[in-house]
């Protein structure tokens, strides 16, 4: 059994099974998606593919979160800013795929070839020198199969090293990542689901040096979160993809390892021109409108109404219904009649987001920090950073007046934590002081062992408009993301919802990518698409979904675990004590 179809797969086939034979019977071929991000445009794709005539509703702009930002009354031609700077791992299987079905000029392979490696990642700290990781290819030969004392001895080794920590807290670390990578998946959705990374990897009873970089330090940087509230099961999957990313095992077919960015803005560079290929397939777009209600008839939708900017209700009929916007704002739209109709839904109010946005600051001089992405690791707000100019391809001195020559283009991964210089949380602050704090913070980083940024390089800065009313009692975000919180698996629905003709997408539907990612929104398109197809009575070739790399070498280890698990043991490489919260 694949892991996809242990976590999802078996759900989704209940649900459409128990489904009326009307539903599969093929009605008609007209669908409406809700939402215009990754995970409607992605759903829209595979269906207008294959003859279906697709409407997009949106309540904002298109490409949602991913969209690039012009700023405003910056230039003729606007500085582009972003929700937050995109990164593409090389386990990215599912979105590349979809960006070499989008044409581009000049380009053989579409918008994919717009994608550009990045060969460092740079751990910068408060007081001390920093941490170069390179990202180079190929790698030196590693084992094969990777045993799982040579895994243990390899990540001690390197944690002791690059990470400075004592001998006993590296070798911990080495063997909690071990029995992660060797859980059975009956065990990672039975005990690591329920448990917080902190418990998982004993941060709350490790050194400050471990805490620095193995929980808060990574952490709440990948997941939008803290240790403490995301699930072990999340944190433990995105960073085993990433290491066999690292390492070249599972990536795509680009030969460009671990990390790449795209060279340009994201609308100009993949957005814009998948739109216009949506459009010249058929597919309507119908942007400032969005979903407000869905009328039943008992496990059937009859209709839908959406809502333009100014008020006026307008109904949507169609054979089919997919719902792509994010779980907070389905949440809001489910009336009683809904949850009647599938009581799983209700679980949706249940789902947690966070705050993570992008703060942009334009530079007079140019500024390659590293090749990559920069994490700074004693920051109160979590903050990181890529510099944008060394990798694009149209110079950033083409926006705005000239003179900008490049963007420190940042994120706020943690929002209510005190700054390190102002003692407040950015939550609290006003658009100019989270500038200034979130420069200070980045220049305290860069500039302790040489000066690498100063004031006289700013040009000026922006602030995700998605932040509404900051330094004001009614501060809000308008676009968050939704996190993997203890238990909250079990909360996600599939694709395939109890009502006959309404599916959900998004990377908070139940996916083998798990975590919020562009990935996870663009398989959770697939998982629609699917449905729809299947519900449809469609004939023809199913949406390919590729799953995350599984290490064959572990399998032994897994079936092991998989006997312990359902006799109630713990896992045979668990030797330190671990609680065992269950489902």
């Amino acid at each position: 059994m694949s892991r996809r179809t242990f976590l999802a797969g078996a759900a989704a086939a209940a649900a459409l099974a128990s489904m009326p034979p009307r539903a599969r019977a093929a009605p008609g071929k007209t669908v409406a998606v809700f939402g215009a991000g990754i995970a409607g445009l992605t759903a829209a794709h595979e269906l207008v593919e294959r003859g279906y005539q697709v409407t997009v509703y949106e309540r904002k702009e298109l490409g949602g979160k991913a969209r690039s930002i012009p700023v405003p009354n910056s230039g003729a031609t606007p500085l582009p800013a972003e929700h937050g700077f995109r990164f593409f791992p090389g386990f990215y299987r599912n979105v590349t795929d979809t960006m070499r079905r989008i044409p581009f000029p000049g380009n053989r392979n579409g918008t994919w070839e717009n994608l550009t490696r990045a060969t460092s990642y740079l751990h910068s700290g408060m007081g001390r020198s920093d941490l170069t990781v390179p990202l180079p290819l190929p790698l030196p030969t590693i084992p094969n199969p990777i045993t799982p004392k040579a895994f243990i001895e390899s990540v001690t080794t390197v944690f002791e090293t690059l990470f400075r920590l004592p001998p006993w807290e590296a070798l911990y670390a080495a063997q909690k990542l071990a029995v992660y990578v060797s859980s059975s998946n009956e065990r990672k959705l039975g005990q690591w689901e329920n448990l917080t990374w902190e418990d998982y990897i004993g941060a709350n009873r490790k050194s400050h040096e471990y805490n620095r970089y193995l929980a808060d330090g990574i952490i709440r940087n990948l997941a939008a979160s803290k240790s403490k509230d995301a699930s072990a099961h999340s944190i433990g999957l995105v960073g085993e993809a990433s290491v066999w990313s690292i390492l070249l095992f599972g990536n795509d077919s680009d030969g460009k390892g671990f990390d790449r960015v795209l060279n340009g803005p994201t609308s100009s560079q993949w957005l814009d021109p998948w739109v216009e290929y949506l459009r010249d397939q058929g597919v309507q777009f119908r942007i400032g409108q969005a979903v407000a209600r869905f009328t039943t008839n008992g496990k059937h939708i009859e209709s839908a109404t959406v809502v333009s900017q100014g008020g006026i209700p307008q109904p949507v009929v169609a054979d089919w219904y997919v719902s792509a916007i994010p779980c907070e704002k389905l949440a809001a739209v489910l009336t009683p009649d809904v949850i009647e109709a599938d009581p799983q839904l209700a679980n949706i109010a249940l789902l947690r987001t966070e705050w993570m946005n992008g703060l942009m600051f334009y530079l007079k001089d140019r500024v390659d920090v590293t090749k990559g992405h920069v994490n700074y690791v004693d920051s109160g707000w979590a903050i990181t950073s890529i510099s944008q100019e060394q990798f694009w391809r149209k110079s950033l001195t083409e926006y705005g007046d000239g003179t900008v020559r490049d963007c420190l283009s940042a994120i706020i991964s943690d929002w209510s934590t005190p700054g390190n210089f102002n003692g407040r949380s950015a939550r609290d602050c006003t658009p100019q002081e989270i500038a200034h704090e979130a420069w200070q913070q980045i220049k305290a980083h860069l500039n302790d062992t040489d000066k690498v940024v100063d004031d006289d390089m700013l040009h000026s800065w922006f602030l995700d408009p998605a932040i509404i009313d900051s330094g004001t009692p009614d501060v809000r975000n308008d676009e968050p993301l939704f996190i993997q919180d203890p238990g909250s698996w079990h909360r996600r629905p599939n694709a395939v919802t109890a009502i006959d003709n309404l599916f959900l997408a998004g990377e908070w539907i139940k996916t083998d990518q798990n975590v919020t990612t562009m990935e996870g929104a663009n398989e959770g398109g697939r998982y629609a698409a699917n449905a729809v197809l299947q519900a449809s009575g469609y004939n023809g070739d199913m949406v390919k979904i590729v799953e995350l790399f599984q290490a064959p070498w572990w399998e032994p280890l897994k079936q092991l675990d998989r006997a312990r698990y359902q006799k109630g043991l713990p896992h045979i490489l668990d030797i330190f004590d671990t609680r065992w919260p269950t489902t």
